[in-house]
């Protein structure tokens, strides 16, 4: 028997499996069927909980595909909750992800929902690409898509055509639709690995936070509204950080 966490960031959902002592054993199929909605836990990805030689702990995160992934904001935010509360981290403190090292603050806490900030990385800087539209690469690629109104976009349908465009993403993207209103922005996320629209995305808000400042002159810091709630954006020293909740919804065990 054993215990996984439900947590959510916004309404991104995580299975995390805290293995901070043990070795985990799950295979990319196990993976799968924890995050299918019918027949396992339900997920847009999975967290594992290691020890790290370079932090406080590591976190390994898979999309529901059972592929690994590089990073995940709204789960890092999560992982540092859970990490928090099993005492694995301090505060503030830093961890590793795949694509290196991050700082982590938890900033408030009421019951089952932590405040959380985490700073992300920059790999490439925004740029307008031939459509019109821009990209930049916060740990994962994101396709940024200025729109006047979300609400009318077909995100699964629209998003699933331009994530596997190979002519302007050959490795695949994650596709943001954002609209602008009163420099605060409200969006719309299609996820790669998740092939569906998620009610929020980390590195898809830090990726359109960024292009909106140095396209658009929006100022830091930058309120986003996604489906799932509300999330900051802010440039402190030339980190990114990412500001949001983190939801422990509930704990189970699994054969």
């Amino acid at each position: 028997m054993k215990t996984a966490y439900k947590f959510h960031g916004a309404g991104n959902d995580f299975i995390i499996v805290d293995c901070f002592e043990k070795k985990h054993l799950l295979t990319a199929n196990n993976i799968k069927f924890l995050c299918d909605r019918h027949f396992g836990i339900g997920a847009d990805g999975l967290i594992i909980i290691e020890k790290s030689d370079k932090a406080a702990f590591k976190m390994v995160y898979f999309n529901s595909d059972g592929n690994e992934a590089e990073m995940c904001g709204n789960g890092a935010r999560c992982a540092f909750a859970f990490a928090s509360s099993k005492q694995y981290c301090k505060n503030p403190d830093i961890f590793e992800a795949g694509d290196g090292i991050h700082n982590g603050k938890l900033i408030s806490k009421n019951k089952n929902e932590w405040v959380i900030r985490i700073t992300l990385k920059l790999n490439s800087a925004p740029k307008k690409i031939s459509d019109g539209s821009y990209f930049v690469d916060t740990g994962v690629p994101h396709n940024v898509r200025v729109v006047k109104n979300v609400d009318k976009i077909e995100v699964k349908k629209e998003g699933a055509i331009l994530r596997f465009n190979k002519s302007l993403f050959p490795n695949g993207a994650n596709i943001n639709f954002v609209a602008i209103k009163e420099n605060e922005l409200f969006i719309r996320t299609y996820e790669r690995g998740v092939e569906d629209e998620t009610l929020a995305c980390g590195t898809g808000i830090t990726a359109s936070a960024l292009v909106v400042n140095k396209f658009l002159n929006i100022p830091f810091p930058v309120k986003i509204h996604a489906l799932g709630g509300n999330l900051t954006v802010e440039k402190e020293n030339d980190l990114l950080w990412l500001e949001g909740p983190a939801t422990h919804v509930f704990t189970l065990s699994y054969f």
